[in-house]
């Protein structure tokens, strides 16, 4: 989940819109991947050009889901932690698909195939077999 502190609150609540709060800054206790969306929004008569970043597949699948000739995704991508990405750091790769299944165990787990062709797990466990995978599901 993202966090934000309160004194990094930027204006009011409400002065930017509706239900809208604006901040300065934002952080996360987890590492664990997360979504930067660019999306177009129709604003009257034109598209609006903003970014959404999202927690977790549930909001990612909400928002594909309301795709519409008045919101449209422009690029997804995932942004993940070195024991996902296998890397040094932290990593901002476009996506090319995003699945969710389950482990023996019932646990979710997520497939996240990155442009390079890379398929990445949110598993800890090294012998981790994806083939093993049941009600797997493809969400974009």
């Amino acid at each position: 989940m993202f966090r934000t502190q309160d004194v990094d609150l930027a204006g009011l609540p409400g002065m930017f819109g509706e239900g809208l709060t604006h901040w300065h800054g934002m952080s996360r206790s987890l590492a664990t991947h997360w979504y930067h969306v660019s999306i177009k929004q129709r604003h009257e008569d034109r598209f609006i050009s903003q970014v959404e970043m999202l927690n977790d597949e549930t909001k990612l699948f909400e928002l594909i889901s309301a795709q519409s000739e008045d919101l449209v995704i422009d690029e997804l991508q995932v942004v993940t932690p070195p024991w996902i990405n296998k890397g040094k750091s932290w990593r901002m790769e476009k996506l090319t698909s995003v699945s969710v299944g389950y482990d023996k165990n019932e646990v979710p787990v997520c497939l996240l195939e990155v442009e390079s062709g890379a398929v990445y797990t949110d598993v800890h466990d090294l012998s981790f077999d994806a083939s093993t995978l049941i009600n797997l599901r493809k969400i974009y």
